[in-house]
């Protein structure tokens, strides 16, 4: 028989009621289920709960600001609200202790925060083996509601996810259905009265001006039916009221809730949540300080209640609250209530059995997915899909053991990586694409269990064999990642090969999530933890080196004009964003957005090009390594960074090797992730685009370098990134089935011919499995039509070039790793420069 313990606390009665709505599901579910109720403040000590509901009720009635100074320093005072967790974590969890000994549940759900603190300490110290989960009865969590060790938060709205992740970084969270009994449901369709009917109630301890939530009623044209909360002295005071039906207290509130036509309170707590499960539209009037006025905020942004003040207010509501206006919030409210179900979200806490066999179980609700990511999703194809990776070289690890190897590391570290505990959540029609968080991803999906012997008489006879064909076919984004090794029998060579699909991240952030799973140091690249570390911009640089080279160089760096401008800009959108930009700097971002999505709209289509085609299957992967330190040497020669470097021997190569026209059109990524308000490792791509037209044409190196070099700069200057960026964001709110075709038309061979991205990586030594990571080889995805994408990674020694071709375009790229080292010989100081002249 199984058991679930529930953990709840005698501080008004919301927590009860959400109590019973578990067990009731529970009882739909575990047939014979074993439901044990404690009472949280019971075990802290026989005179806490009085005492605590004392102090709740007089500071609420009394002293509200003191009530809210509490709530403030809970959320903004890091050692205030640390220290409240350990007195009330440990104070609550010493009760219970010997009731988890006692029942040994199967389950435990917690609906009173003080109780989940308890739980979060004593699951800790390794005291609940058993799942442990949080039902949040608030709409607006705080920081007591929320613990990363308990195993999920079920919560319900995506605003309180979003503040249960802000007071809690790290826990698991869930949007699930509202913690109701069933009878709190929409009734059937009747005939509108004559007069809307009513209902008051400001919770079991009525808390606020109550009369005047009535007088407003009545002045808005409404009959009023409200709940004293058997304070007998607000009764007495209604009564005196004409045209009001007061009673002590409502006995069945779902009767009541359905029976009426809105509802009224200011808490925003179990009142609130009855109203939205039966379709009632909700009012709510000076809302209590602390949670009350955050539970408000929370339900207004979600449009599932109107925030009022005063009597006027309400009267104002009430009259606006026409037959109409409540049928129409009635419909929008049925239709959220078909998409939830408590069942459903209790029937994977407990595993499959009686009851659940039918039940698919869901995985935590994440955020929406950004219009920078959905673009992915919408540019893959079966020919062209939208996966970046890299080919991960360990030379001097064990030969045996990978399989094993990499199970035992997504198993340990992949759910605390972002990157890879994400994935794509079923599509439902007509709402946004979203993530669901995986708290363990399980190796079974994403390790491949066969590890590939590379050379003569092996799986494949070299490595860009074995990488064309890791990256042969699409990757599902339900999925989201999988790896796999393969070694090199008798050389001490081994590699993993990865692949994300574009949708969950950017190739910076790719690599620095995989390195993050197989190092053995744990910490990721230092390039993913750079962030704002960046050194400050000099005002006269044009040099690229702070964007793209190895933050472990602790020399001072200068940063490009494109570079700077971009970092300088994104801040701006971030403080824009924030609400912190002043008018004279939204407006210079304003116009900057208008410009760059004029120069867009007026860029000419990128023509024709060798280099574009229709795509065929099966894209080619071929790797380049170069010599770090030379790379290094030659941009410093030329005063540039490693970026402008990097694209010139790349422009030379193309037109040595390809006997290129003298421009192409080339997308080349530039990442956000170094400025101030991006976090390093934000999900998703935190890239902006700049358009370049490479010059591929015989002319010095001198000159093709400087010719990049302005073009990057001219290109952020003119506001592309930004523009971009707010097409995209507009994208980002059509339909879905509108922006596939809109991003299939704009990204592909109509507006550039090559894609080309410089990445930072890491100087200082890294090892997996005891050998040194000695390259990272990145691998890029073609767009439609697009015939050749070329990434570049520093890493260690060397800079790693990856080059995706697809044959159906250039049936022919064998030249070009070797071009591309001649190339930078000719970029190297003192060299002739007749040698980077071809016919010029």
């Amino acid at each position: 028989m199984r058991r679930l313990l529930l953990v709840t606390g005698s501080m008004g009665a919301g927590h009860h009621a959400a109590a019973r709505a578990v067990e009731e599901s529970a009882g739909r579910l575990w047939p014979g289920v074993e439901v044990v109720w404690t009472e949280t403040l019971d075990g802290m000590g026989p005179r806490t709960g009085p005492l605590f509901r004392a102090i709740y009720a007089g500071c609420i009635r009394y002293l509200p600001w003191l009530y809210e100074l509490y709530f403030q320093l809970l959320w903004h005072v890091p050692f205030f609200r640390a220290g409240t967790r350990a007195v009330i974590g440990r104070w609550s969890g010493r009760g219970l202790r010997p009731v988890l000994e006692s029942v040994r549940p199967d389950l435990v759900v917690a609906v009173f925060p003080e109780g989940i603190t308890g739980l979060a300490r004593l699951r800790r110290r390794g005291l609940v083996p058993m799942p442990a989960v949080a039902l949040v009865t608030d709409p607006a969590p705080h920081p007591l509601w929320a613990s990363a060790a308990l195993d999920l938060h079920l919560v319900s709205t995506e605003e309180g996810a979003a503040l249960l992740a802000r007071a809690a970084p790290g826990a698991a969270v869930r949007v699930a259905a509202l913690p109701v009994v069933r009878d709190f449901a929409p009734p059937a369709d009747r005939e509108p009265r004559e007069r809307p009917r009513a209902l008051v109630s400001c919770g079991s301890l009525a808390f606020g001006d109550v009369e005047a939530a009535c007088r407003g009623a009545l002045d808005g044209g409404a009959d009023v039916l409200v709940s004293a909360g058997r304070v007998e002295a607000l009764r007495r005071r209604l009564e005196r009221v004409p045209g009001l039906t007061v009673v002590d207290w409502i006995e069945d509130p779902a009767t009541a809730t359905r029976d009426c036509d809105l509802v009224i309170t200011n808490g925003g707590g179990a009142t609130a949540l009855e109203a939205i499960a039966c379709a009632r539209p909700l009012i709510l009037v000076d809302p209590i300080p602390g949670h009350g006025r955050a539970n408000a905020a929370v339900l207004a942004a979600a449009g599932l209640a109107q925030v009022v003040h005063g009597r006027a207010g309400v009267a104002e509501a009430v009259r606006a609250l026409d037959g109409e206006h409540r049928a129409m919030i009635g419909k929008h409210l049925r239709r959220r209530a078909d998409q939830t179900d408590l069942d459903r979200d209790l029937a994977s806490l407990m595993g499959s059995g009686p009851g659940v066999a039918d039940v698919e179980p869901r995985g935590i609700a994440g955020e929406r997915v950004r219009a920078q990511d959905a673009m992915f999703l919408h540019a893959s194809t079966p020919a062209v899909p939208q996966q970046v990776g890299a080919r991960i070289v360990v030379d001097g690890a064990p030969e045996e053991g990978w399989a094993d190897a990499l199970v035992d590391l997504v198993r340990e570290r992949a759910g605390r990586i972002d990157l890879l505990n994400r994935r794509l959540a079923p599509a439902r029609p007509g709402r946004p694409l979203r993530w669901e968080r995986v708290p363990a991803p399980d190796p079974a999906v994403h390790v491949r269990p066969e590890v590939w012997r590379i050379g003569p008489g092996g799986d494949h006879p070299d490595w860009e064999a074995a990488t064309t064909r890791f990256f042969a076919d699409a990757l599902d984004p339900t999925l989201g990642w999988e790896v796999r090794a393969a070694v090199e029998p008798g050389t001490g060579r081994a590699a993993i090969l990865a692949r994300v699909h574009h949708a969950l991240g950017d190739g910076l952030a790719v690599t620095d999530g995989l390195i993050r799973l197989l190092a053995d140091e744990d910490t990721g690249t230092p390039a993913g933890r750079l962030a704002a570390r960046s050194a400050a911009p000099s005002p006269t640089s044009t040099d690229t080196r702070a964007a793209h080279a190895s933050p472990s160089d602790t020399r001072a760096v200068r940063v490009p004009l494109s570079a700077r401008a971009l970092h300088a800009l994104a801040d701006l959108r971030e403080r824009a964003r924030r609400g912190t930009a002043t008018p004279r700097e939204r407006l210079h971002h304003a116009l900057r957005v208008a410009r760059g999505i004029g120069a867009l709209a007026l860029q000419r289509p990128a023509g024709r090009s060798p280099l574009v085609g229709r795509s065929g299957p099966g894209p080619r992967r071929i790797g380049v390594t170069l010599d770090g330190a030379e790379v290094r040497r030659a941009a410093r020669a030329h005063g540039v960074g490693t970026t402008v470097l990097v694209l010139a021997a790349l422009a030379q190569t193309l037109h040595e090797e390809l006997d290129l026209p003298p421009r192409v059109r080339t997308m080349v990524p530039m990442t956000t992730r170094t400025r101030a308000g991006t976090g390093s490792r934000a999900d998703g791509n935190r890239t902006a685009a700049v358009s370049l037209d490479l010059p591929t044409g015989p002319m010095s190196a001198t000159e093709r370098i400087a010719r990049i070099e302005r073009g990057l700069a001219a290109g952020s200057s003119a506001g592309q990134p930004e523009g971009a960026a707010a097409v995209l964001a507009g994208l980002g709110m059509l339909p879905g089935r509108v922006q596939g075709p809109l991003v299939r038309l704009v990204y592909g061979r109509r507006f550039f011919h090559l894609i080309a991205s410089v990445m930072p990586g890491a100087r200082r030594p890294l090892h997996a499995r005891g050998g040194l990571i000695s390259e990272v080889q990145p691998v890029l995805p073609l767009a439609d039509g697009v015939g050749l994408a070329v990434g570049a990674l520093h890493w260690g020694r060397f800079t790693c070039i990856g080059i995706t071709a697809d044959p159906a375009v250039l049936p022919e790229i064998g030249g070009i790793p070797g071009g591309i080292h001649r190339s930078l010989r000719s970029m190297q100081p003192g060299e002739d420069e007749s040698a980077g002249r071809h016919g010029g």
